[in-house]
């Protein structure tokens, strides 16, 4: 089987919950690298969550508020997961 790869960014200017990645049906997601960065005015908080096909959340990073101007890798290790 051949590799897909995707380079996925989000511009998030609300705090509504927003879905970077689906993993298509019958196929593996591999995350290589997730960094976050703050360039608002503000200092604000970021949840990053896992919810896999059967509905289960897995918390992968959760953050108290963070400088104004503040980056940080989360994911420096592979990690995947399953599409249904």
């Amino acid at each position: 089987m051949a590799n897909n790869y995707k380079n996925a960014k989000l511009d998030l200017t609300s705090t509504n919950i927003t879905t970077l990645y689906t993993a298509p049906a019958a196929h593996t997601g591999i995350f290589k690298s997730i960094i976050i960065s703050n360039d608002s005015g503000s200092a604000d908080t970021i949840t990053l969550t896992i919810t896999n096909s059967a509905s289960a959340v897995f918390s992968v990073y959760n953050s108290k508020e963070r400088c104004i101007k503040y980056y940080c890798r989360v994911i420096r290790a592979t990690f995947g997961c399953d599409g249904e």
